[in-house]
């Protein structure tokens, strides 16, 4: 090959900026896209005129950052000549495709990014991704990752396993994206060691506890409302806190019906409920949030104090309340498919879990059963 020269030159300024590139003469082969490459954008732009010394300063770290890619390039041409663009791919910013790969995608994404930003220290090129990270990045999720401390709780809670697992999956859906798009040469995600899930215990409450619960008198009326929504709409609490007027509308029979957004699909759903569920939202209004005056700190320890006074020894979260709706639904005969759609479930195989963890229930009532 003969000798390549690289120079940095300067586009055509545009509203006083003029992007920087470099030019290589003769052109190169580029691998990635299967034709000679004689420019390549530095993604950079000095300001033509600088008037001050803050515009002076910046120009000249431009420049700077410039002369090191263009030092980088010539060095790969020396060592490793037609394999520069593959090389020059794995100093680009992951963390940066990771966050641009995410931004369509549900808040559970967003939460997987932002503790893999925290496990990089905010930094991670193409270069970094081997298996041996991986492996780094898989015990972090399992054994350092922490949750936001509970409200009213100073303590930290390590990540559940499923959580754990979920964000892994993430991880190497994104690692499996830059092998196709020739950020990396090799698809290492296939050797990645599975985080193994867990069945969750879901619990519920049964109809007799229900009504037990509703007759309790509750410090926050608020509370006690919005939970009684949850159980007849099962709807999850992210999505009854955020509930809108606007969003409570009657069908052609003149029913009422929840068309929302959900906040984890981001799909509108139109969820029917009953009269009976529609008191407790209150006075009607034409907007505004239907629960306005609830809390979240209410969901900690005014709602475990309210189930304990209704004699309720389990573990109750409000989104226990969702899995209650759906066992209360089975238990009342309605087949997978109507409790599928209720439940705006995305694959019948969640709700399976809900008619199995009631044929436990019915299992474990049945063993108490003794004729001595």
């Amino acid at each position: 090959m003969s000798k390549v020269k690289v120079e940095i030159r300067k586009r055509n300024p545009n509203n006083g900026k003029a992007y920087l590139y470099l030019e290589y003469s003769p052109a190169l082969y580029n691998p990635l896209t299967g034709k000679e490459t004689r420019k390549e954008s530095l993604k950079r732009y000095i300001v033509v005129d600088p008037l001050t010394e803050e515009d002076k300063e910046y120009n000249a770290e431009v420049w700077k950052h410039a002369r090191k890619i263009r030092n980088l390039r010539m060095k790969a041409i020396m060592n490793k000549e037609l394999k520069i663009f593959d090389d020059c791919r794995l100093d680009e910013d992951f963390l940066e495709y990771y966050k641009q790969r995410i931004k369509l995608k549900n808040p559970t994404w967003q939460h997987s990014y932002k503790h893999f930003k925290k496990f990089v220290k905010g930094k991670c090129t193409f270069r970094d991704i081997r298996y041996r990270f991986a492996e780094s990045y898989r015990d972090y999720l399992l054994n350092k990752a922490v949750i936001s401390s509970p409200v009213g709780k100073n303590k930290r809670t390590l990540l559940h396993q499923n959580t754990a697992s979920k964000y892994f999956v993430h991880f190497k859906s994104i690692v499996k994206d830059a092998y196709i798009e020739g950020y990396i040469k090799e698809d290492i995600s296939l050797h990645f060691a599975k985080i193994p899930t867990r069945r969750s215990q879901r619990e519920f409450l049964t109809q007799e506890e229900c009504k037990r619960l509703l007759e309790t008198p509750c410090e926050y009326e608020v509370l006690r409302n919005l939970v009684a929504l949850a159980i007849f709409s099962g709807l999850r609490p992210s999505d009854l806190i955020s509930l809108d007027w606007s969003e409570i509308l009657f069908d052609e029979k003149g029913e009422p019906v929840i068309r929302k957004m959900l906040h984890k699909t981001k799909n509108t759903e139109t969820i029917p409920i009953s009269r009976e569920a529609l008191k407790f939202c209150g006075s009607r209004k034409e907007h505004g949030l239907v629960f306005n005056d609830f809390r979240r700190s209410m969901a900690v320890k005014p709602l475990r104090d309210w189930v304990k006074a209704a004699g309720i020894k389990k573990h109750i979260t409000l989104y226990c309340f969702r899995h209650t709706c759906a066992t209360m639904l089975i238990t009342a005969g309605a087949d997978i498919n109507t409790v599928s759609r209720h439940m705006t479930h995305a694959s019948i195989l969640t709700t399976q879990q809900y008619f199995h963890l009631v044929d436990e229930k019915a299992r474990e009532a049945a063993n108490l059963i003794r004729i001595e």
